[in-house]
Formats: structure tokens, sequence, C-alpha cells
């Protein structure tokens, strides 16, 4: 539903979330419904503006991670080269021991502010989550009958790496990327919070709740918003995660 108000409120808006228009710092009232913050730009029109920003970079912020982490702790999990292992393995460690959020700080420092940094640096740091996951599963997953047998019959190691490993790996990184999504999409407003995001005027909800801050004694709709729709998302999420988790079990067999 969010997503979909996303796509249609700022479409049907007569009001453009991005520039100045109306009385500044108007209450919520029946023309705007979230009233207007303190360049008369309409609330309600840039909260459901910014869902695309904010949803699409924590979902591309969590894809690349995924798919490169699970991928690269999978190879790891089956190789026999203990070198490999040993130096790659060190890097993943070495990642995972730093705090997430200050290690994508420190690269968003590096790179410069925006969407593209928060992506990049996001996929730098969260890849090495992944493959210690799917390093894990992997070693479990090679050894198991199904895997004997593929090779057995003599099927080639890509067909065997892709169609029987990968899939039985992936369902764990799956797992832990539901839970990821709602980390990253804090995360992502907190970094445009922090002035490391979008750049103004775009709409996005850490950034709205920076400016709201400023005049939170005047005003307090143009803070509380944006912040009930970051709730809204988490909590959504959490939900859907929690709901394929549970389907997950069901079907898994005994």
């Amino acid at each position: 539903s969010l997503i979909l108000a996303g796509a249609v409120i700022p479409w049907l808006s007569k009001y453009n979330p991005n520039e100045p228009g109306g009385h500044p710092l108007l209450h919520p009232n029946h023309l705007n419904y979230f009233g207007t913050d303190l360049l008369g730009r309409d609330v309600f029109t840039r909260v459901f503006a910014a869902v695309f920003i904010d949803l699409g970079t924590a979902i591309i912020g969590v894809t690349i991670p995924f798919v490169v982490g699970t991928i690269i702790g999978t190879l790891l999990g089956i190789s026999k080269n203990k070198k490999t292992n040993s130096v790659v393995g060190s890097i993943i460690d070495g990642i995972n021991a730093f705090p997430f959020l200050i290690f994508v700080i420190a690269l968003i420092a590096f790179l410069g502010p925006g969407i593209p940094s928060i992506i990049l640096a996001l996929s730098l740091v969260n890849w090495a989550r992944y493959a210690r996951i799917a390093r894990t599963r992997a070693v479990v997953v090679n050894q198991q009958g199904y895997v004997e047998a593929a090779r057995i019959l003599g099927f080639s190691k890509i067909r065997i790496l892709f169609k029987h490993i990968i899939p039985n790996v992936s369902s764990e990184t799956r797992a832990y990327a539901l839970s990821d999504f709602i980390i990253v999409i804090i995360a992502v407003a907190a970094l445009s919070f922090l002035g490391m995001g979008t750049p103004p005027p775009q709409a996005e909800w850490g950034a709205m709740i920076h400016d709201g801050t400023q005049i939170l004694a005047l005003a307090w709709w143009p803070t509380i918003f944006p912040g009930l729709a970051l709730c809204w998302a988490g909590i959504a999420v959490a939900f859907i995660a929690e709901g394929l988790q549970r389907r997950l079990r069901e079907t898994k067999p005994k």
C-alpha cells in the first residue's frame, strides 16, 4: 500500500513536492493534509514522493550485497583452495568486525554524498555479512547426498553450483536479507539525516526529518509525518518478512 501511495499520490497531487508553493508552516488542513514546511511545500506530497527514493535505494542496497555475498560465500564454502579461503575469509571477517553504519559513513565521506554513494557504500560493506552466512551454509550443502549424486552422474560443476548448491544456500541469505532490509531502510534515512543522502530540495524522509527538527518548536508536522512514514515502511517490511519466513517453515519438508 505504501508503494502504491508513493506512485499515485505525487502524480495526482496539484503540489510540486520539491518547489516552494504555498504559505509556510500551515497546520494540517483540508487542503494540505500534513501541513506545509518552512518553504511552503506540501508535506503530504513530499512524504509520498520520497517513497521510491528511500525504498528504491534500500532495495538496491540489499539486492547487490545479497547476490554478490551469496555467490562469493558459496564459492568459498565449496572451494578446496586453502590460501584463497584464508585471504578472502580474512577480508570478510575484517569488514564484519567494523560497526556497519560507521563503516558506511566513512566510505561516503570518501566517495561524496548522494544516493549512488550510499548504494556503493552499502554494497562494499554489506556483502561480507551475506558471504559469511553463505560460506557456512555452503559447507553443509556441499556434503549433502544430492550434491554427491549429481557429481556421480557426471553433471558439470557449473550445473551443480547453480542448480543444487546456490538455491539451497540462498534460502539462508534470503531470510537474512528480509531482516536486513529494515536496517538498510533506516540506514538510508539516517545517512540523509546527516546530510549524506539526496541533495536538497529532493524529498527524502531522513532529510525531511532533519529539516523539521530545526523548527520543531514552531511546527511538529514537518518532522512527525516523515517519521511515521519511515515507521510504516519498517513495520510493513517486518510483517512481510515474518509472513514469508512462516510460509517457508510450513513448506519446508520434514
